[in-house]
């Protein structure tokens, strides 16, 4: 009785320690969303993640949103250093121009021209490394853009997988034939509460496909899913409040809730939406 007692207790305590370095770690990098004016040079961790080692296992591109290179992309990488990622991490600025504009979302052409130099990088990557795993995570705009680039590169030649966060892409766009040029699918994040960002900002703006309504990341893509399908739909539920994700655009870059949720699709973990979700 004595030896469960102790144990139970042993448990409780090393619980306790993983919610503080979880609060911690979700504080951190909430406090670091303050250093995006400074752009690419509060966001530099992701280039500790960038070593021949690393890229020998895989690629992972992160996309960012109309923000551009920022600490919001940045966190990205920290979250899934803090998960143990073994890949190699890259932040792709595709943007025509500087500065935090909604405009962004109208440069169709650049767009899908810088896409196709994301696709040509990967195409380079998968020369020099061939055994390599390759992920795309893109957050606001930047899941256009990662959609864009799958969209560049050849069917039989498929992708390990996609994520896309609060994705400013309309709820129409042919993403189900498109997760078939990955293996482990397309996960797409999305929360009714991102209203403001991904449902009056696409409505006003435009989406990145350039359509003016609500976009997947508020209500997710249409269509039914199905057994078979590479398509992984994530909506927002309130145990992702532990993992400092609130609803809104920026939790899903959280480096608490990166490490909990996408960690596990970039390492295998996670094959199935009930197996994400079962880790709440």
């Amino acid at each position: 009785m004595s030896v469960a007692i102790a144990g139970s207790d042993r448990e409780k305590h090393r619980s306790k320690r993983i919610d503080l370095r979880r609060f911690a770690a979700g504080l951190a990098s909430t406090a670091r969303l303050l250093l995006t004016p400074l752009g690419k040079h509060a966001a530099r961790f992701h280039k500790s993640m960038q070593s021949e080692e690393r890229l020998r296992s895989g690629l992972i591109i992160v996309l960012p949103g109309i923000d551009g290179h920022t600490t919001v992309s940045d966190n990205v990488s920290r979250g899934l250093f803090r998960a143990g990622t073994s890949h190699a991490v890259e932040i792709h600025d595709w943007r025509w121009f500087p500065g935090w504009n909604p405009l962004h979302l109208c440069t169709y052409r650049n767009n899908v021209a810088k896409a196709s130099g994301i696709a040509q990088r990967i195409r380079e990557y998968r020369k020099q490394f061939p055994g390599g795993e390759i992920h795309l995570i893109g957050h606001s705009a930047g899941a256009g853009m990662a959609l864009f680039t799958l969209r560049e590169l050849p069917d039989d030649q498929p992708i390990t997988s996609v994520v896309l966060l609060a994705a400013a892409v309309s709820r129409d766009f042919s993403v189900q034939d498109l997760a078939n040029r990955t293996t482990h699918g397309i996960w797409n994040f999305s929360s009714r509460a991102d209203l403001p960002a991904v449902g009056l900002g696409t409505l006003i703006f435009g989406t990145m496909d350039r359509r003016h309504v609500a976009a997947a990341g508020a209500f997710g893509f249409r269509g039914e899913e199905s057994n078979k399908s590479q398509l992984r739909e994530i909506r927002y539920s309130l145990p992702m409040v532990r993992h400092w994700h609130f609803g809104g655009h920026f939790g899903c870059t959280n480096v608490a809730f990166v490490s909990h949720y996408v960690a596990p699709i970039i390492s295998g973990a996670a094959r199935t939406v009930s197996e994400l979700s079962g880790r709440n």
